[in-house]
């Protein structure tokens, strides 16, 4: 039978203990109903749709993503959580990362699984039921309220995440706290960036921060023009293959001022571009027929344009890095 049929009483409320749930006749197994998440020892919260910063969307046919479900469920059960914390208490770590909507993985194992609180209160720190505790250093965080939720800042959230991932990853993280996208063709911005460099510098270099040392060597590779991990990802690459640096998030123009368009690396003495094709560059029809309008354009007045998909990029790099350094040297030929 579907423990669903059975509508909690709703003298519950939104948070509740299994104790009150006793006392309002509900038998423990329907806790165990997909419409009931346990936040705590002990404490548990109706599932309604509401996700601090991932509201409902369409339903598109298609299963999401695992990460994605990974971040919806970590934002669902920090928004209940919060009604029955400390006052003292905030999300760090990973249900940080979750709540600013930056791009980082479930962490391995039963990690993943856990809802990351600290306080700057208290003598331990410790894992009960799902939920991380940690004491942290007032010196070391800096706690804002984002949608009613206590949570640290995304400097700090990029310190305490960065040193334990690749450095692509850790220069993904940075360059999406800085990330400051802009109208193409302009100099306006669409929002603010979560963070400035000097704010990042400044949580990078507190005294005693756990992998102080590994942060402040990726600071010099980040950059507010990236939009998104991949394009961090391919600029590492750029840089560990020794290719020259190219221009980033550039506008390019036809000889009497029309927008062609903007590309995220571009070379413009050699007229080559880079261009990441994420997977709604094929499946979403506007933006289909925007790229071959665009590209066309780039054509017709002497631009190539190298294209990289997922797969060239995560799965064939060496074939990535030699059609790179064959585009360049093709270049060359041509405006020599």
């Amino acid at each position: 039978m579907d423990r669903r049929q059975h509508p909690l009483p709703a003298t519950l409320g939104n948070v509740f203990t299994a104790g009150a749930a006793r006392a309002a006749g509900v038998d423990s197994r329907r806790l165990h109903g997909d419409d009931v998440v346990r936040i705590a020892p002990g404490t548990y919260a109706r599932v309604d749709g509401g996700i601090a910063g991932y509201p409902p969307g369409q339903d598109s046919g298609r299963q999401p993503h695992p990460h994605e479900r990974w971040r919806q469920s970590i934002a669902l059960r920090a928004t209940k959580l919060r009604e029955v914390m400390k006052p003292h208490a905030f999300f760090s770590h990973h249900t940080a990362a979750v709540l600013w909507r930056l791009p980082v993985a479930p962490p391995l194992g039963d990690a993943q699984l856990r809802v990351d609180v600290a306080s700057c209160e208290g003598k331990r720190s410790h894992e009960l039921c799902g939920v991380k505790y940690r004491t942290l250093s007032p010196r070391q965080v800096r706690v804002v309220v984002l949608r009613g939720i206590p949570v640290v800042d995304p400097a700090t959230t990029w310190a305490q995440l960065s040193p334990g991932l690749p450095r692509s990853d850790a220069v993904a993280l940075g360059d999406a706290v800085l990330r400051h996208p802009r109208y193409p063709g302009t100099s306006r911005y669409k929002r603010d960036a979560l963070a400035t460099l000097p704010q990042l510098e400044q949580a990078a270099t507190t005294p005693y921060r756990r992998g102080g040392h590994s942060l402040r060597e990726t600071l010099p590779a980040l950059t507010h023009q990236s939009a998104s991990p991949p394009e961090s990802h391919i600029r590492v690459l750029l840089e560990a293959w020794g290719a020259p640096r190219p221009m980033l998030d550039y506008d390019v123009y036809s000889p009497d001022g029309r927008l062609l368009g903007c590309s995220e690396f571009a070379y413009p003495h050699l007229r080559l571009a880079i261009e990441y094709e994420g997977e709604h560059h094929f499946s979403l029809a506007n933006q289909f027929v925007r790229d071959v309008e665009k590209y066309q354009a780039y054509a017709e007045h002497g631009w190539r344009v190298l294209r990289v998909t997922s797969s060239l990029l995560y799965r064939q790099p060496l074939e990535l890095k030699r059609q790179l350094f064959a585009a360049l040297s093709q270049r060359r030929e041509v405006s020599s």
